[in-house]
């Protein structure tokens, strides 16, 4: 048994060596999840940062007053101060996606119930357009309802005075604060990560042998081919734990991986169960492909797939039924709705069942790409 475990961990180390003197290997899995991060950021930049003119043509207090409303609810817009001739001038020139405009009679028809905030929208992108109007809309009734500007259980709320609308709402919050949309995103970058380079770097490893015909020379070896495999199934797998984990230690560092206390034992089983997983299809796929070049093709592709189906860019919950069902036959699912449970809820609902497909499909990667690889041996 003592000899079984150390050939296992020798072909282990002669992988993860041969993985860590090869950076263009590394920088081919890194390139996908780093391309998405660098997605992911600029498209945060636009969503969040969508330029809005703000045109005042009074100064009344309650036009001072809405117009503070307006700097500071910046959500889904950052405003730009000018005058109505350089707005228009903006808005025509595609510069700025909307003009608000506070005409100069606001503190008149106000007194009279006749105000009126003006919204000129380029309404051309559906998305970014209601994102505007909701904002507005928000903006506009805060300054008649100041309690619609503030969250639930705001110390201030009850100094905001009466809503004068007929409905209001009551607000109940699941967490303490709210994730913006990059850091909801780093949670399947970093699963992407570890497809990519445990997949990848399996892959090729085995391909390698089979192209450089150096499997006969393992074969020949004083050891079970048993221990031959496992030690290649480690290896590749050592290989994805050695990249993931700085990422995730400058995750910790800059503030984006930040779990609940007690949530980190079952963050990092989703993570090890991902690696296995990726690592086992990776022998798989360097067992079926045998070729460096048809690896690094198909295993990025097959990795970029699984991201995307998994929830990559949204909840699984928010997208079509069609959609819903097929994920729940992707793994990776499991794997990023499981690491978002456990680092941006306060509680740990479904993870066991999150932990528990995760295992079973990283067990089942494991056996049949093991398989696979002792039979294409049989045929060196």
């Amino acid at each position: 048994m003592k000899l079984w475990w150390g050939t296992v961990w020798a072909v282990a180390g002669n992988d993860l060596a041969a993985w860590l003197r090869s950076p263009w290997l590394i920088a081919a899995a890194l390139a996908p999840p780093l391309g998405m991060a660098v997605f992911i950021w600029v498209l945060t930049l636009a969503v969040g940062r969508q330029p809005v003119a703000l045109v005042v043509e009074g100064n009344g207090p309650q036009t001072r007053r809405i117009v503070e409303l307006f700097r500071d609810d910046a959500e889904a817009y950052v405003l730009k101060e000018m005058d109505a001739a350089r707005a228009r001038q903006a808005l025509a020139a595609q510069q700025v996606a909307a003009v608000i405009t506070i005409p100069a009679d606001f503190d008149a028809a106000l007194l009279r119930g006749q105000a009126v905030v003006q919204l000129e929208l380029n309404n051309i992108d559906l998305d970014f357009s209601d994102d505007i109007r909701r904002t507005v809309t928000r903006t506009v009734g805060s300054f008649e309802a100041p309690i619609l500007g503030l969250d639930a259980g705001d110390p201030f709320a009850q100094f905001a005075g009466p809503d004068p609308y007929l409905v209001t709402f009551q607000e109940h919050l699941l967490r303490e604060t709210t994730v913006g949309f990059a850091r909801y995103e780093v949670i399947p970058v970093l699963i992407l990560v570890a497809l990519t380079v445990g997949m990848l770097g399996t892959a090729l490893l085995c391909a390698r042998e089979f192209e450089g015909r150096t499997a006969k020379l393992l074969l020949l070896a004083p050891a079970g081919r048993g221990a031959l495999i496992a030690g290649k199934m480690l290896g590749g797998a050592l290989a994805a734990i050695a990249v993931v984990t700085p990422i995730v230690a400058l995750g910790v560092w800059r503030g984006f991986i930040a779990p609940p206390p007690g949530h980190w034992p079952p963050l990092l089983a989703l993570l090890v169960a991902a690696i296995v997983m990726a690592a086992g299809l990776g022998m798989l796929l360097g067992t079926a492909l045998r070729r460096s070049g048809l690896v690094t093709m198909v295993g990025l592709n097959a990795a970029v797939v699984l991201f995307f189906l998994g929830g990559g860019f949204t909840t699984i919950a928010f997208l079509p039924g069609w959609l819903q069902t097929l994920s729940r036959f992707v793994p990776t699912s499991y794997a990023i709705a499981g690491l978002r449970q456990t680092l941006f809820y306060p509680d740990l609902l479904g993870i066991g069942d999150d932990l528990a497909v995760l295992t079973i499909a990283a067990l089942a990667a494991m056996v049949l790409g093991m398989a696979a690889l002792a039979r294409g041996w049989q045929r060196v």
